[in-house]
């Protein structure tokens, strides 16, 4: 009678230890403005392609640097979505935060296409979160046509686990988000195009 009762005790133990525990869920999408931007009344029409970015990231869980130069894949610890479909959902967020949104007069606006190339997505927690990418911006209005390739490289300093790696992360696909809007403005605002620095 004792060895059974022991051995439903050891199953019972086992069958506790293998239950996980519910995994988190991450975005990259910001959450929404309170106010309203200053330049709403802007008024472009955006149009953000799918992005690349290279397959060993491209997944739902979170993948991050070690020290010593090894990589974690995280069980408990994942995205939304595919890291490709959550960059393309957070950068149109951020572009018609800084845009204006789309105007459904397309007589009167200009048409925005940005295509993002992302090389490095990577982070370490408690150190940084960095995306670098190059990104292709088409402009095209009434007066001109207008093309440009450029480069950025966002670093951002951590000091937390995965929650503030997601935030960094997030703040990095804003200072994209910046430069990418300052050269379409300033294309419309006939100023010099060329390239942010970084």
């Amino acid at each position: 009678m004792n060895r059974v009762r022991w051995l439903c005790i050891v199953i019972g133990s086992l069958l506790a230890s293998c239950t996980s525990t519910s995994p988190r869920f991450y975005t990259l999408v910001p959450p929404p403005e309170r106010t309203s931007p200053a330049g709403a009344a802007t008024g472009f029409r955006l149009k953000v392609e799918p992005v690349r970015i290279p397959a060993q990231v491209d997944r739902l869980e979170l993948v991050t640097r070690l020290p010593d130069g090894g990589i974690a894949i995280a069980d408990g610890d994942r995205w939304i979505a595919p890291v490709a479909d959550e960059l393309q959902s957070a950068l149109s967020v951020e572009l018609l935060r800084r845009l204006g949104g789309a105007d459904p007069d397309a007589t009167k606006t200009a048409s925005v296409s940005v295509r993002l190339n992302v090389e490095r997505f990577e982070s370490s927690p408690n150190q940084y979160a960095l995306i670098e990418a190059s990104w292709h911006l088409e402009l095209k209005e009434s007066r001109k046509d207008f093309q440009i390739v450029c480069r950025t490289r966002a670093y951002e300093q951590l000091k937390g686990g995965y929650p503030e790696m997601v935030r960094g992360y997030q703040r990095a696909v804003a200072h994209i988000a910046d430069q990418i809007a300052t050269v379409a403005q300033e294309s419309i605002g006939d100023e010099a195009e060329q390239c942010p620095v970084s």
